[in-house]
Order: C-alpha cells, then sequence, then structure tokens
C-alpha cells in the first residue's frame, strides 16, 4: 500500500478512538464521579461528538483558507492534547473541556480521512477504499478497547494514555500527506446537490442513533449485570470492531456476492445483534450481538460513504463528507438522549431496554434501505 494510502487510512484509525478510548472505562468513571448526573458521565463519549458537528459547519470554509495537510496536523495536535489531557481533570467539567478540544480535533480529521480518499484516487478505488476506511476505524477501536480496559483496571486516568498513539499519526502526516490547497477547486454545496445526499446523510444518521449505545452503555449495562470484569469488558468490545474490521475490508465482495440484498442483510444484521445483546445475563448471546452489530457497521457505513462520493463532484466531496461526518456526530451526540427520552415516554424499564429501542430503530433502518438508490457503480 502506499504511503499516501496508509497516511490518510490512518486518520481513520483515530477518529473512532475518540469514543472507543473511554468506553470500557466509562463504568470506572461513573464510581469514582458517583455522585455526578449519569447523563453527564455518557457526555464523555458523545460531548466531541457536538464539537465535532460544529466543525463540520466551517469545515468548508477551512478548507477554503488552509491545505489539507495544515488542517490535518492541527487536527492531531487538538485530538492529543484534548484526548491525553483529560487524564488531568479533577473534575467531571475540566474532563469534558478536554473532551471539547478532543472533538474539535476530530472534527477537522474526519471529513479529511474519507474525502481525501475521493480526491486522491479513481472512482473505481473508491469503494474499496471506504471499506479499508472503516476497517481502520475499527482497528483502532480494538486496539483503544483493549488497551483502555486493561489501563482503566488499574487506574481510569490511565485510559487517556491511549491517545498517545495519535502522535505515530502525526508523524506520518507530517511526511507524507501532500500540502493539497483544496480550495482553490473546493466549492460549496448547492441545495440540488444537498437533496441528492439528503437521503443517505439521513441513513447514517439512524445508524449512529442505534449504534452508538453499545459504546455509550455497553460497559455500564454490562458491570450491572455482572456480566464480565471491567479489565474484560474492553477485550469483549473488542469483538464487535474486529468483526467490523474484517467486515470492512471485505466489503467490496460481499456487497459483489449479495447484490442488492446485501443493504438489507446488513442492516438486518443489526436487528438481530442488539436482539442478542438484550439477553444481558448470557455471555454467549451477548458476543454473537456484537458480532452482528459489528458485520452491520462494517458494511453499512462505508456502503453510505462511498455512495456520497460518487454522487457528488470530485471538487465537493470534502465538504461533502463534512456534512456526512456532522450527520454521523449527530447521531452520535444524540443517541443517549433520545434513548433515554424514548425510555422514558414508553416507561421502559430494565437494562435491556436501550436494546429493544434499538433493535426498533435498526428495523426502521432496514426499511428506509428500500427508498436508497444505489449507483450501479457499487450495487448493494
Amino acid at each position: 500500500m502506499g504511503k499516501l494510502k496508509a497516511t490518510i487510512l490512518s486518520l481513520s484509525v483515530v477518529t473512532v478512538m475518540a469514543g472507543a478510548a473511554v468506553g470500557p472505562a466509562l463504568g470506572v468513571i461513573g464510581q469514582y464521579f458517583s455522585e455526578t448526573d449519569p447523563l453527564l458521565i455518557k457526555f464523555i463519549i458523545t460531548l466531541p461528538s457536538l464539537c465535532i458537528i460544529l466543525t463540520s459547519f466551517i469545515f468548508n470554509a477551512v478548507v477554503k483558507r488552509f491545505s489539507s495537510r495544515k488542517i490535518a496536523m492541527t487536527g492531531m495536535v487538538l485530538y492529543i492534547a484534548g484526548g491525553v489531557g483529560a487524564a488531568f481533570a479533577n473534575g467531571i467539567f475540566i474532563l469534558l473541556g478536554f473532551r471539547v478540544v478532543l472533538g474539535i480535533g476530530v472534527g477537522l480529521i474526519m471529513p479529511l480521512s474519507t474525502g481525501l480518499l475521493g480526491y486522491y484516487f479513481d472512482r473505481s478505488e473508491q469503494s474499496r477504499l471506504m471499506g479499508y476506511s472503516v476497517a481502520m476505524n475499527n482497528l483502532g477501536g480494538i486496539i483503544a478497547t483493549v488497551l483502555s480496559g486493561i489501563l482503566a483496571a488499574i487506574r481510569w486516568q490511565y485510559t487517556f494514555a491511549t491517545y498517545l498513539l495519535g502522535f505515530v499519526v502525526l508523524a506520518l502526516v507530517m511526511l507524507f500527506l501532500p500540502r493539497a490547497e483544496l480550495s482553490r477547486k473546493g466549492k460549496a454545496l448547492g441545495m440540488d446537490t444537498l437533496r441528492v445526499i439528503l437521503p443517505y446523510v439521513s441513513a447514517m444518521f439512524l445508524t449512529m442513533v442505534a449504534f452508538f449505545i453499545v459504546p455509550s452503555s455497553f460497559s455500564m449495562i454490562a458491570s450491572g449485570a455482572g456480566l464480565a470484569p471491567t479489565s474484560a469488558v474492553g477485550w469483549i468490545m473488542a469483538i464487535q470492531n474486529f468483526i467490523a474490521f474484517v467486515s470492512g475490508m471485505l466489503m467490496s465482495r460481499i456487497i459483489k456476492k449479495a447484490g442488492k440484498a446485501a443493504r438489507f442483510l446488513t442492516s438486518g444484521a443489526m436487528v438481530l445483534g442488539f436482539l442478542g445483546l438484550s439477553f444481558t445475563g448470557s455471555i454467549l448471546l451477548t458476543v454473537l450481538g456484537l458480532i452482528g452489530v459489528g458485520f452491520s457497521m462494517g458494511t453499512v457505513v462505508p456502503t453510505l460513504n462511498a455512495q456520497i462520493a460518487l454522487r457528488v463532484e470530485k471538487d465537493q466531496i470534502t465538504s461533502a463528507m463534512a456534512v456526512m461526518s456532522g450527520m454521523l456526530y449527530l447521531g452520535q451526540f444524540l443517541s443517549p438522549i433520545l434513548i433515554g427520552g424514548i425510555q422514558s415516554l414508553l416507561r421502559l424499564q430494565g437494562a435491556q431496554a436501550p436494546y429493544y429501542i434499538a433493535m426498533a430503530l435498526s428495523a426502521l433502518l432496514c426499511v428506509s434501505f428500500i427508498g436508497i438508490r444505489i449507483s450501479d457503480d457499487q450495487k448493494a
């Protein structure tokens, strides 16, 4: 793999770590801040998503003034500072402040991690590379969740040392990422283009609302149910990331074999995955559930990203991906709020309730794919 491809894909490794590096430690952090509102504890994972959304609104203006290399370097510096800095927080609001810095960094990195694949490489490669991008997302998730689980068992502050891995990516960016002036060719997205991408960004939003129940709630649900000790939660959660990594690498083959049924196969796997997770007393069904959700995430996300890249002009790809990133992280940020609101509205009780709601949302996603047109360049 060329140095440029490896460098761009390395950006995908660190983006998912924004939340994955903290997920396994959330139960321990919640115990440390025992007098804090549980929603604030969940914000440790979801607050960066809000900052990423806000950053996506100004991303088009940013690329008009700075090269992709400067944007990526700035994003990585903020990523490392916000990620590692949280280890030194002695209060929940200071910790959340560092998460804001982290979120701004990821907001600069995320559109480049997918948009530059469309900018530098031919459309014949884009579908495969989008699958690789999601695979790298989940490789980062595997590394982060395993390290986080081990470090959290020692002391929760050590969890944030995981973000030191960002120095490796920063070095790659400095050495191999060209100083592309995207602004010279880039232009704002018109209403016609926004209408074209709306079904795909909407599907991404729904996918993230359902999926993000796992990183935001799994650790606390598993710990509360006595499913596994804190040190093992990271390893269990890594199963999902591993499956998403493998399915992302094989996405093109899966889509080719399944044809138009692939979109329903992948979203249906999420429904079955949350069904398995709802059996909180069974480690076997929990693992099977994580496999189902991981398979779905490894295929649905790159399929939607690839469709965006195929449907907009080349000089609009990074701006379109900023919109997609904004909706992706809006889904993540609103996930605990929406799920909690639905749970209260329907008066659902029990630890399994979030998984039941996610199952229903996944079924809605499956139905929504009926109305999404797939380009001949990527049948699914």
